[in-house]
């Protein structure tokens, strides 16, 4: 699982309707990686509420990116993960995917999530 904050979205390159966040330098975005093992629970226990909530179709081996809108959306979800339970392999995913939403929102941007 990989997630990317875009720090600014003045000329920023799409692919189709969307930002391509992998494609641009660290001055305009930051990346984290986490393994296989946070991408399989992401998958397993949050992608469905997820793409319900944020009308997208993020599924494995996708990218999607979540604008403004969307990560207001998203941390709503993020945040009633906690009342759900979250394995301790998966709190610095759960922290970083949470701190790239809420800077995101700070920002008037948005984040991209690629499983």
């Amino acid at each position: 699982m990989r997630l990317y904050l875009a720090k600014t979205l003045d000329d920023m390159k799409k692919y189709g309707p969307t930002y391509d966040l992998s494609m641009e330098p660290d001055s305009r975005v930051e990346e984290i990686y986490f393994g296989d093992e946070q991408s399989t629970w992401f998958l397993d226990n949050m992608v469905d509420r997820v793409n319900a909530e944020c009308e997208t179709l993020l599924d494995d081996g996708d990218y999607d990116f979540f604008d403004y809108n969307a990560c207001l959306k998203l941390k709503e979800v993020i945040v009633n993960q906690r009342k759900l339970g979250i394995p301790d392999f998966f709190q610095d995913a759960y922290k970083a995917l949470l701190t790239y939403v809420e800077r995101a929102i700070d920002y008037g941007t948005g984040i991209a999530i690629e499983l």
